[in-house]
This record gives C-alpha cells, structure tokens and sequence, in this order.
C-alpha cells in the first residue's frame, strides 16, 4: 500500500497510545457523510468550499477535533489513492517541510514529518491506520519517539458525492508541548487548517500535478 497522509492536514492513527486517543470505530456522519452540516454549510460544499463545522468527534481526553468537509472535483478511488500517500504532502502542504516512512506493512504505517508548528520547526512521528474498503484512514501520535508534541490525532473519511465527486470528512487535533493559550492554539490551528485544505484541494483534482508554490523553499 501506498505510504499517507495530510495532515496530514499536517496531521496522526493505532498503537494509539500516545495522543490519548483510541478510536474503536470511524467517525459516523451518515451514509452521505452530510450528517451534522446545516443547510447553508450543505450549499457552501457544492459551490466548492471548505466547510469548518462545529467539532463533533472528540479525543479519549474530551478534546474536539477541529473538523472540515470538502468536495474533491475527483471519484473517491482516486482521492483514496493521492491522499493516502501521505509522503506526497510535501509537495502542497507548505507547513510539512519533510515527510519520511519509518516503518509499514498492510494496514498501517510510521511517518516521520519535520513541520513548522506555531513559530517553530518540530520533529514528531505518527502511526497511520488504513482502511481501503472504507475509504477512511486515521492516525495517532507514536509517542515512542520523543518530541514537541504533546497530543495529536486526525482522520479523512471518503463518501461518493456523486457520479465523479468525492465528499470529504476530516479532523485533527495538535497540542505542542510549549506553552500556548488554548483560544489562540486553536484560533492558528483552524487557520491552517483552512488554508491547508485549499491546497489539498487544488492538489487533488489536478490529479496530482498541482504543486504549492510555498512548498519550493
């Protein structure tokens, strides 16, 4: 299987030890994946926004995944396939300046990513967990390998939008170690995410061709 993420959307799932954070189960938003959006956040999806919904989806510890939902201008086996190769995020996620497998096998892999986290470059390690008939995949922080992170988690689950579309649920949860208020974590946190999801965007339904000009560094 091919190596993922995006977030990362710079961002971890499986030892699940170390962020807290063990999910049983995928996130259920309906068999749409429209569970949970309101009418307006339904129409914002079609005119080919990113959707920031409330969080829902909440870590072991009670911490609520920042959450987004978007619509790839592609088929959901083609997302599956340019999103699960997390490696290929150093190419449109201009936070991630270096993206190294560690370990993998069948269903799971360790990534290493060297990333610019809230004014600092930080070296941290998650395991991912793949699930190709669900066209869902989620990772954790590896909390073997020390580091400046203190808790992550995140997840991408796929839906068929329609016949060429895919509908994309996601959500992730960073905390440094380092000291920095929680309002304004999260302020920066949804920021990033927001503009990071663009960039997957735009990389996605070019098929993989597009590249974030602010990842040439």
């Amino acid at each position: 299987m091919s190596t993922i993420n995006t977030m990362a959307i710079c961002l971890a799932l499986l030892g699940l030890a170390g962020a807290g954070w063990a999910q049983e189960t995928m996130p259920d938003f309906g068999p749409d994946g429209l569970a949970g959006l309101t009418a307006d956040q339904r129409a914002d999806l079609a005119l080919g926004n990113v959707v920031l919904p409330d969080g829902s989806v909440k870590t072991r510890g009670g911490t609520s995944f920042i959450e987004a939902a978007l619509v790839f201008n592609r088929p959901p086996e083609e997302v599956w396939a340019l999103l699960s190769d997390t490696g290929l995020q150093v190419h449109y996620v201009p936070e991630v300046r270096s993206a190294k497998i560690v370990w993998e096998n069948k269903e799971e892999n360790c990534l290493e990513l060297t990333v610019r986290v809230m004014g600092r470059t930080v070296v941290y390690r998650m395991v991912q967990d793949f699930d190709p008939a669900g066209l869902y995949f989620h990772w954790t922080l590896d909390a073997t390998f020390p580091s400046e992170i203190k808790e992550l988690a995140g997840f991408w689950r796929f839906f068929a939008y329609d016949e060429r579309r895919t509908l994309a649920r996601y959500g992730s949860v960073l905390k440094p170690r380092f000291p920095v208020p929680g309002f304004i974590r999260e302020a920066i946190a949804r920021g990033h995410v927001s503009s990071d999801l663009e960039s997957v965007k735009k990389f996605v339904d070019s098929g993989g061709t597009w590249q974030n000009p602010e990842t040439k560094r």
